[in-house]
């Protein structure tokens, strides 16, 4: 199951249409292929500590946990946000 921070939501918020398309598409494909390796190509997927960051396009990360198998994103973002993010935050 995913969930979303509020964090997340206000990120999404400042997105664009087409931005929010591409992390939508995302999001679905996470949803259904994390934790199948074979399955999640071109996302991107890497493990940053304890949070994972997928790609969403060429300039746009989403960053998540993972707790007890449900999918929390944590927020969404340019490489440079996801990265002040984890850095604010760990």
């Amino acid at each position: 199951m995913i969930f979303r921070r509020s964090s997340f939501d206000r990120a999404y918020s400042r997105l664009t249409h087409q931005e929010r398309q591409r992390v939508n598409l995302a999001v679905d494909r996470l949803e259904k292929s994390f934790g199948h390796p074979h399955e999640h190509g071109g996302l991107g997927i890497r493990s940053i500590g304890h949070f994972f960051e997928c790609r969403a396009g060429l300039q746009i990360r989403v960053l998540f946990v993972v707790t007890g198998g449900d999918l929390i994103l944590v927020t969404v973002g340019s490489h440079d946000a996801i990265r002040a993010y984890i850095k604010a935050n760990s």
